[in-house]
């Protein structure tokens, strides 16, 4: 299956296509006001509804798709926007689970561009899809929006609610001209986002920690030292196991979770969802549910098992180096194959290297669909001495292709989002 964009996927996911604010209107510059207005002449429908926000480096749409899960199970109403989106726009905009209709995009789409051009406003595409989402979210009288940051935080155009719970999963240098140099001016772009609610985090670093105690009012949960969790992978189903003691509303009592999704960061997502589940009152039938039945497409998944083919949706760094820990001595590095393709604003030769890790034989591919895609050729120049296998193939499919005749134990395409959008996720063997 292949990337399919209508008129209105073009229009609108141009800005996550370039992944960046505001690319679809080169003369609006960064902040809420545009939005703000524009949700005033709607109703403010953004404030119809309690709010789940969440931002982070990585797992943004891991914690999300593990909280929606959860409320639903619970009998919520939930509404979740995520971007990117791998095949349509619709994916963007979830609810229930189920992505919005294409009726119902393009009529709030007619509605809200006919608003602006009655009030001689504009938008950028994110901007204008954030907003179909929070009318679209108000109509359906949802109870739950569990919203996920498009970059950093307190400048992105989600930054316009009063959420329940503020959440960052982690903190790594990423989008650095747009968000800061230093992991501490980053996490201060994305500590925007706190409210007068909870606020949860997984993060580490300790100047991290210290932006976030400073700009909430409230306590925050540090899941990694109040729950202190010891995690471990399942090396044969592909699942995470994480243990903990919940010495505050389970009142020390020791958990075991069985996760659906696969990776040691993965336990650190859950863990998130969590402190939702529990300050929320779920019952313990849904926070086992969501462990178990969450599933998030493009995130170490296995496609395929003869051979094992896993699609992993790293775009960074960050991303790289956790794909790198989970999948570390699985194999041997000649039993392994990577397809790649990485966006040309990424840390391109500290993700290659890091790949070096997990395998001698990497194909470069290309990703034409986008404005800072690259050809094979122009990727492998970075690659230059890391493996002792390489190839460039242009078309992703025969990559795959050609990866598979290679009869290694193992096929991982990994690299960019954009580069999954280009293969069915209903391989066979």
């Amino acid at each position: 299956m292949k990337k399919i964009n209508s008129t209105l996927d073009n229009e609108l996911s141009a800005s996550f296509n370039d992944d960046v604010v505001n690319l679809g209107n080169t003369n609006i510059t960064p902040g809420l006001e545009r939005i703000i207005k524009v949700l005033h002449l709607l109703g403010n429908p953004q404030d119809t509804y309690q709010v789940i926000h969440i931002t982070g480096t990585n797992g943004k749409g891991s914690t999300s798709t593990f909280i929606e899960t959860g409320l639903l199970h619970a009998g919520f109403r939930v509404g979740k926007f995520t971007t990117p989106h791998i095949y349509t726009i619709h994916e963007s905009i979830c609810l229930n689970n189920q992505p919005i209709s294409t009726i119902d995009l393009e009529n709030l789409h007619i509605k809200i561009k006919q608003l602006l051009i009655e009030h001689n406003l504009s938008l950028s595409p994110f901007e204008f899809l954030t907003t179909i989402m929070f009318k679209y979210f108000a109509e359906q009288r949802i109870d739950w929006l569990v919203l996920e940051v498009g970059m950093g935080g307190k400048n992105d155009a989600t930054n316009v609610v009063n959420s329940s719970f503020s959440i960052i999963t982690n903190v790594a240098l990423d989008h650095t001209q747009w968000l800061g140099n230093t992991i501490a001016q980053i996490a201060l772009e994305k500590s925007g986002i706190i409210k007068n609610g909870i606020t949860i985090t997984a993060a580490s670093q300790p100047e991290v920690i210290e932006v976030i105690a400073n700009k909430t009012m409230n306590n925050y949960i540090n899941v990694l030292d109040y729950y202190k969790p010891q995690i471990t992978l399942d090396r044969v189903n592909f699942k995470t196991v994480v243990e903990f003691t919940d010495n505050g509303q389970k009142q020390h009592q020791k958990l075991k979770y069985n996760l659906s999704l696969f990776g040691k960061f993965q336990a650190y997502n859950f863990l998130c969802a969590y402190s939702v589940f529990v300050n929320l009152g779920l019952p313990e039938d849904s926070i086992k549910y969501a462990a178990e039945h969450t599933k998030w497409l493009g995130r170490l998944q296995i496609i395929n098992n003869d051979p094992l083919i896993i699609f992993d949706g790293t775009h960074n760094a960050a991303g790289a180096q956790s794909l790198y820990d989970t999948l570390n001595g699985f194999w041997d590095r000649t039993e392994v194959v990577i397809v790649t393709s990485i966006l040309s604003n990424k840390n391109i030769n500290q993700m290659l290297t890091t790949f070096s890790g997990l395998t001698d034989s990497i194909i470069y591919t290309t990703i034409d669909s986008n404005s800072r895609g690259m050809t094979a050729s122009e990727l492998s120049k970075y690659g230059e001495g890391l493996f002792e296998h390489s190839q460039c193939v242009d078309n992703p499919d025969n990559a795959l292709v050609i990866a598979r005749q290679l009869a290694r134990k193992a096929v991982i395409i990994t690299g960019s989002l954009h580069l999954l959008s280009y293969f069915d996720f209903s391989i066979s063997s």
